[in-house]
């Protein structure tokens, strides 16, 4: 039984990965594109669709953030998980606190 959960886990873990993985390389598209060419309109719907996205991801980290507060509440008392993510994505120790609160509230 043990061993389904753990290639359930692993098939998550690779799955996680390439979805990373091409959103890295959909940025990385949309960073080398030239938008010389485009008209007002067409840059407008590309802001939105950009506005979109920003904000599914926004959602997206929100929910990890729940997860991760959720999973670390029996680690030891010294670990602070505002100070690992304020480190880990360079924001401030108060910015840290605010998404961790945020998704406290928000979480599945």
């Amino acid at each position: 039984m043990s061993s389904i959960l753990a290639s359930e886990r692993d098939l998550e873990r690779t799955i996680v990965s390439e979805a990373l993985d091409h959103l890295n390389a959909a940025c990385k598209e949309i960073d080398a594109l030239s938008v010389h060419a485009l008209t007002r309109t067409e840059l407008h719907e590309v802001l939105s669709r950009l506005d979109a996205g920003e904000k599914r991801l926004a959602t997206a980290q929100q929910r990890l953030l729940g997860r991760m507060v959720a999973t670390d509440t029996a680690s030891p008392p010294r670990f602070d998980p505002a100070a690992v993510l304020a480190r880990r994505l360079r924001i401030s120790p108060a910015e840290a606190r605010q998404r961790i609160a945020a998704a406290g509230q928000t979480s599945d």
